[in-house]
């Protein structure tokens, strides 16, 4: 028989990797203890839990001519490409492998920070051309991510209300653990870019748990636009996003918020939407 296996009382007992997407167009930054109210182990290699394994741009789904595609769940450090390309992917069969013109990859895009915009003011209305020199005019729309490496592991809580959960404690059947948020935000079950074609999440994972709430974060790009170049669209019909719903709004009935016109403030929207907490758990 072995020695005994690394237990959560192990410092590096086992390595997690997440994905943390700021929803901005800068890098977000890396949790540590040094930041979290009531973190008590400020000892070497415990404080400062998670260290940054790459960082990128928030991509969702991969789509092809045919109709066919795969979505990257938000947790998963697939979900994270270090550069942002149009079209990353390439088909191939036996015979032959074909960039095609039509395929499609969908990204996450950054949340609207001007408040005296409606989420349909903030974002381009009409296709923006991905050119040489003048990138930034799609590249600022995207979010960006880092993919890090944790010897905690996190857990995503959802409240099915309009309340933030509580990030559990445990003493029981022998075992104590503490948890610490890392964040708040809003329970994303997936980003639809096309009718049928979405990345779905994880609910227990950090990717289910956006900082920020978007009706609509996602971007659609193509090699081949209306002007036969490639491009981006922020605002495609048939995109929509999946959220897990507030309980306490229970009416039978089908109940809608908006759609805003231009120049509304956008009010109420987010009521409807379940809150929730990513905690890091330390065992004791």
């Amino acid at each position: 028989m072995g020695p005994p296996g690394a237990t959560l009382d192990t410092t590096y007992a086992q390595v997690n990797q997440y994905v943390i997407h700021s929803q901005t167009m800068f890098p977000p930054e890396i949790p540590t203890g040094r930041n979290i109210p009531g973190w008590t182990d400020f000892s070497e290699g415990r404080v400062d839990f998670a260290a940054k394994v790459m960082e990128g741009f928030s991509s969702s789904y991969f789509g092809t001519s045919d109709g066919s595609g795969t979505g990257q769940p938000l947790s998963s450090s697939g979900s994270c490409i270090r550069q942002f390309k149009i079209q990353p992917h390439v088909e191939c069969t036996n015979e032959v492998c074909e960039i095609n013109g039509d395929d499609y990859s969908v990204w996450m895009s950054i949340a609207p920070n001007d408040t005296s915009k409606t989420f349909g003011e903030f974002y381009p209305q009409e296709e923006i051309l991905y050119e040489t020199g003048l990138e930034s005019r799609v590249t600022d729309y995207i979010s960006r991510c880092i993919v890090v490496d944790s010897i905690y592991p996190w857990l995503a809580i959802h409240s099915f209300t309009d309340e933030v959960p509580s990030c559990p404690q445990g003493n029981s059947y022998g075992y104590r653990f503490e948890s610490y948020k890392l964040w708040e935000g809003y329970s994303l079950i997936s980003e639809m870019a096309d009718q049928g074609k979405a990345s779905s999440q994880d609910l227990t994972l950090p990717g289910s748990c956006m900082k920020k709430f978007v009706p609509l974060s996602t971007a659609r790009c193509s090699l081949s636009g209306a002007a036969g170049k490639p491009y981006c669209n922020f605002a495609r019909s048939g995109a929509v996003n999946i959220y897990v719903r507030n309980s306490k709004c229970t009416s039978e009935e089908t109940e809608t918020v908006g759609p805003y016109s231009y120049g509304e403030q956008r009010e109420d929207m987010d009521y409807y939407v379940s809150r929730c907490v990513v905690c890091v758990i330390k065992g004791m």
